[in-house]
């Protein structure tokens, strides 16, 4: 563990935004990044055994080399930080200051987040959501005056550094989350410009897309398993997900049409190629439902009737 943490190892946190300001650089040598940035692998690998102030001024460390370039291009220090931010949610009997923490947290979690989506499938968004389920909860009591003075500035090229909006989009999520177990999916949806709207286990997104069949797969994804409906003022479109099957029918071509639906494949790849839907022979009437419909709609706990009425 590099010595310049030793001054963080006697638990006063009263002094710990001050002795930050003595150990922040501003500028990183080119020609030394390589070195430090092993260094800054090394110390984040042992951080996990040290105490929580020092584990604290890890992660701020590894925000500051980000803010001023030393990872320019390179995105290996998203494991990283996710295993920082872990190592930052405390044990019951630790002695801590929660707001001072919890403001750590927050803004670590901003930086994760930064071209990385919660429910995305590239390696940045799993990695943010890992880090996300763990520290979450800790995000939402996040203070203002601590916040500002973890912010980290830059002007050096290939710098990385989050904003006090940013930051604050994430204690407010985190907040949302505590308080509503779907705060998470709306958030998703309505970054991919949906208005969403969970009504009695069904999904119910509305936007100005043109294609009602994409919009369903791509918020049945983002969703997981169940049943959503996309609609916009022309069409609607229904999708039932559980298991391995997918089930889906739209007010155009009113038949059901069934999909197997195998892992790397999901829903929005299986709806993404031309206009026209993906083959498949497995269709039948919309009305009387087929079995497999039936057992889609029992699985996944919604009302087959209220679909089918939704289609019509």
């Amino acid at each position: 563990m590099d010595d310049v943490f030793a001054r963080f190892s006697d638990d006063r946190w009263d002094d710990f935004l001050d002795e930050l300001d003595k150990i922040r650089v501003t500028v990183v040598d080119p020609a030394e990044r390589q070195q430090v940035k092993v260094n800054a692998r090394r110390d984040a690998r042992e951080a996990a055994g040290q105490p929580l102030l020092v584990r604290m001024a890890i992660a701020d460390h590894y925000l500051n080399l980000l803010a001023v370039g030393v990872w320019a291009g390179d995105e290996s220090w998203r494991a990283d930080l996710r295993d920082l931010v872990i190592s930052l949610v405390p044990e019951d009997d630790q002695t801590r200051d929660d707001g001072l923490l919890s403001s750590v947290i927050a803004v670590v979690l901003a930086q994760l987040l930064q071209d990385a989506r919660l429910r995305g499938g590239s390696e940045a968004d799993v990695i943010a959501r890992t880090a996300w389920e763990k520290a979450q909860e800790w995000a939402a009591y996040a203070e203002d005056r601590h916040v500002e003075r973890l912010l980290h500035h830059s002007t050096e090229a290939g710098a990385r550094v989050v904003t006090a909006t940013e930051v604050q989009e994430v204690v407010e999520l985190a907040t949302a989350a505590a308080d509503d177990q779907h705060a998470e999916t709306i958030a998703a949806l309505e970054a991919e410009g949906f208005t969403a709207e969970l009504m009695n286990g069904v999904w119910v997104v509305e936007g100005d897309f043109r294609n009602p069949v994409r919009a369903a797969a791509r918020a049945i994804t983002l969703t997981g398993y169940g049943c959503v409906l996309a609609r916009n003022i022309r069409q609607s479109a229904v999708m039932l997900w559980h298991g391995n099957t997918l089930a889906m029918a739209d007010s155009k071509v009113p038949r059901w049409r069934v999909y197997p639906v195998l892992a790397p494949v999901t829903p929005q790849s299986k709806f993404s190629g031309g206009e026209g839907l993906p083959f498949t022979r497995d269709t039948h009437p919309l009305a009387p439902a087929p079995e497999v419909v039936r057992r889609l709609a029992d699985a996944v706990g919604v009302n087959l009737s209220h679909l089918l009425a939704a289609l019509r």
